[in-house]
């Protein structure tokens, strides 16, 4: 499974992109750098079937999301797409356990809360499965929930952006092997940064400038 954009245009808002392609096969993780104002956040919604494309054609998991009508794109977004937002966007009144949860309760799996348990105890949290999100969580841990939940659906893609920004050390270097593990789970992983050493741990790097995207190194 991979994600696909072809020729992707959006000059609605500042900044624009403009014929965007790229390719993210599964198991790859590719990086997306540009500077500030280049239209990383813009070309990122557009993949995340967020904002519609003016023009362009856009594929993921062998789907062609922008042709469905809306509640089958909800669908796609939902089940084939993890979002790790730069601002974490947890749930505060909820637990660590029911914020993984909320994109597969959308969905009505009823094989969710096993798999979000397992992913919780993979990423250090099976003794936090109870606590609230607001207050109880260091910035790190607060991270491994988003990661958590970005993968409840088992989706074909995973789109982060800065993942890293407000992390460091260690607590930067375990985002990243949690990132790079998605290699193992066949997932296409675009990651929007301008950390270097996010940039050094991806397959490749795509680079964004007054959105044109170049060729990847």
């Amino acid at each position: 499974m991979s994600l696909v954009a072809t020729h992707l245009t959006r000059r609605l808002e500042e900044p624009a992109v403009v014929d965007a392609s790229l390719r993210v096969d599964a198991g790859e993780i590719v990086a997306l750098l540009g500077p500030s104002g280049s239209g990383k956040t813009t070309l990122l919604n557009m993949l995340a079937l967020i904002d519609r494309p003016q023009s362009g054609t856009l594929e993921i998991a062998g789907l062609r999301p922008w042709d469905l009508g809306a509640r089958a794109r909800d669908e796609v977004r939902l089940s084939e797409v993890g979002l790790l937002f730069r601002e974490l966007s947890l749930i505060r009144h909820l637990s660590v356990l029911h914020n993984v949860l909320l994109p597969a309760w959308r969905l009505g799996s009823r094989e969710a809360e096993d798999y979000a348990r397992d992913l919780l105890t993979q990423f250090g949290l099976h003794e936090s499965l109870w606590r609230r999100a607001a207050g109880a969580l260091s910035r790190a841990d607060a991270q491994r929930v988003a990661i958590a939940r970005a993968l409840i659906n088992q989706p074909a893609v995973v789109l982060a952006d800065e993942p890293t920004g407000s992390l460091e050390g260690a607590s930067a270097n375990w985002v990243l092997d949690a990132l790079e593990s998605l290699r193992g789970r066949d997932v296409a992983t675009l990651i929007v940064t301008h950390d270097p050493a996010v940039a050094a741990r991806a397959d490749r790097t795509l680079d964004l400038v007054d959105g044109m995207l170049g060729a990847s190194r």
